[in-house]
């Protein structure tokens, strides 16, 4: 029995028990309403705990021996969830603006943006702390960029570092423009602009921005304060000819998802790294999964207009989505192949229905203890610890006994403490976040953006022969160029986290040369520095790729160089490639 069917089973069971369908000729009120789209949004969010739990058992860039298949159909859709929730965030700001007399003025950063960033950093150094209890070697500069939020220890933690622009976006926009189409406007622009930083930086793992997952459902925020706005018109639109339009946008989501990954992954896609393509191939990479994802929360939507879904298990699940959603990865991994591929996993579960079941239910016990401890500390430094004193307030004015005027003066003065310590404390959590952020931007600047060709990995220089310029660098990718006149080397690279089948999450050098299928002519090298690596060529296209991993003390990082005949001399490559191995030394 392929005991995947129960997980398929017990998943649908999870979503549509307790859901009633309307009658006909009559309509779910409420589908747009609070507790609907936390319905809504507590599937999108098991749904992205399955899509990385696929990604770590199936995907295709794993070694082979790895790979195990089951959850296959949660793969691609990762992106599609997350429009869910920028949808729904989208839709659920404008309906509190619209609700909620001076929402925009009166505490927007402490109610809307501050939980947020709390819940963020306390994941970060939970993170961190796990990090370090499973054997990942960290220095102290490591851990105080993991600490500061910059470096991201928990690496589904994206979404709380981008929604909080979108809000202060919305804020800005719908505060100083006084028509509501104008600021909705604005709301795209922004929008677009964020898409085109985004699309600007080349994948990376350490800083912010590491790849198309940060804007490529993103539209989906400023489409769902347009839905808030017009909402009356359109659900009157959608409900002559319904069955037409639910057809219509699930055949439209199938057949766009189809063109999307055939576009994607033959066309234009989302690396391309150092072509002079790249960022028009990522614009229109996002922009064709933007569609996508809007056909996707469509159909839900037109679903909801006739399905109300309903039961307790669901519920839970979208009243703790935020928790669920920053903690679920740590168990994706812990139970996995590999612990974020830096240390042995805890316990490796192959099959996949029981490691499926295992993270879930573990999932379901560290969201509740995260949420507890969460709430907890937001409580208190949005609120202050309340004490019997707090509750009771001031009862007495230098020893006279309060009377009724007294205690209205006393309560309105103990109100007034209390906003005073709030905004007291607001002010030194907004002066550490600057701090933390001009830091960043130092370091930035003095680490991140360097051009010097001289890299260091795992305490190891590599610096490349005379004549090579940097032609492109980020956190962990580098390229040399030759400008040189004399010689014809091809382009030097550095890839310090190796993807694919390619030595991902081996120790040594050794363990490279006993799985290493790719790559012929395989040995041992040792450079005169005592340095170890594994050499040997693998094909790129039609030509050989010379290929050196080396041992860094934590695992292992590429140089490699295609000898293409036709631009480059494949003896001056080999010269430029031993060369730069045997200058390897440690720091």
């Amino acid at each position: 029995m392929d005991w995947m069917y129960l997980v398929y089973f017990f998943l649908g069971l999870l979503i549509f028990f307790g859901a009633r369908g309307m009658e006909k000729g009559t309509w779910n009120e409420e589908y747009t309403s609070l507790k609907q789209t936390k319905m809504l949004q507590g599937i999108a969010a098991l749904g992205i705990a399955l899509h990385h739990m696929a990604q770590k058992t199936c995907a295709p860039w794993h070694p082979p021996r790895v790979i195990v298949h089951g959850l296959d159909v949660f793969l691609p859709v990762g992106y599609m969830l997350v429009g869910v929730f920028f949808f729904c965030s989208g839709l659920g700001l404008y309906k509190s603006f619209k609700t909620k007399p001076g929402y925009l003025e009166k505490g927007f950063f402490r109610r809307r943006i501050l939980p947020l960033i709390i819940a963020f950093w306390l994941s970060e150094i939970l993170f961190t702390v796990i990090r370090l209890l499973m054997g990942e070697k960290m220095d102290a500069l490591t851990i105080l960029w993991y600490l500061s939020g910059l470096h991201m220890a928990n690496t589904n933690s994206w979404y709380l570092i981008a929604i909080p622009f979108f809000y202060l976006a919305f804020q800005a926009a719908f505060r100083l423009c006084n028509r509501e189409g104008t600021a909705i406007f604005w709301l795209f622009v922004f929008t677009f602009g964020y898409t085109l930083l985004g699309a600007s930086i080349d994948h990376q793992n350490d800083w912010w921005m590491r790849g198309e997952w940060w804007y490529n459902s993103i539209l989906l925020f400023p489409l769902g304060v347009l839905f808030g706005r017009f909402e009356k018109p359109v659900t009157r639109f959608f409900r002559k000819g319904y069955w037409l339009w639910l057809i219509f946008f699930a055949a439209g989501f199938f057949l766009l998802f189809q063109q999307s990954e055939w576009l994607i992954d033959h066309r234009w896609g989302y690396y391309g790294e150092g072509t002079v393509m790249k960022i028009p191939n990522r614009l229109m990479s996002a922009g064709i999964q933007w569609i996508v994802a809007l056909f996707f929360v469509a159909f839900f939507f037109l679903l909801m207009m006739k399905v109300r879904f309903g039961n307790r298990a669901l519920g839970w699940l979208g009243a703790v989505t935020l928790d669920f959603y920053l903690i679920h990865g740590l168990f994706v991994d812990l139970f996995g192949y590999s612990f974020l591929d830096v240390a042995p996993s805890l316990v490796y579960i192959r099959n996949v229905p029981l490691y499926t079941a295992v993270v879930l239910a573990c999932s379901v016990a560290g969201t509740m203890l995260f949420r507890l401890l969460r709430l907890r500390i937001t409580g208190w430094m949005i609120k202050g610890p309340k004490g019997p004193a707090a509750k009771q307030g001031n009862s007495r004015d230098n020893g006279t006994a309060a009377g009724p005027a007294n205690i209205g003066e006393n309560r309105a003065a103990g109100k007034q403490r209390e906003r005073e310590k709030v905004r007291n404390r607001l002010q030194w959590i907004r002066r550490l976040v600057l701090l933390v952020l001009f830091l960043a931007a130092c370091g930035i600047m003095l680490f991140g953006f360097q051009k010097n060709k001289v890299r260091t990995v795992g305490g190891l220089i590599i610096e490349p022969p005379e004549g090579y310029e940097t032609r492109f660098s980020d956190g962990r990718y580098a390229v040399w160029e030759y400008t040189g006149k004399d010689r014809k080397p091809g382009n030097l690279v550095l890839d310090e986290e190796i993807r694919g089948d390619y030595a991902q999450n081996f120790a040594d050098a050794d363990a490279v040369l006993r799985e290493c299928d790719w790559m012929t002519d395989a040995e041992l090298y040792v450079n005169p520095h005592g340095v170890r690596m594994a050499r040997g060529f693998a094909r790129n296209g039609d030509y050989p790729e010379r290929r050196y991993y080396v041992e860094n003390g934590k695992a292992v990082f590429l140089l490699s160089m295609i000898e293409d005949s036709r631009y480059y001399s494949p003896e001056d490559c080999e010269q430029a490639m031993l060369q730069t191995a045997d200058r390897i030394r440690k720091k």
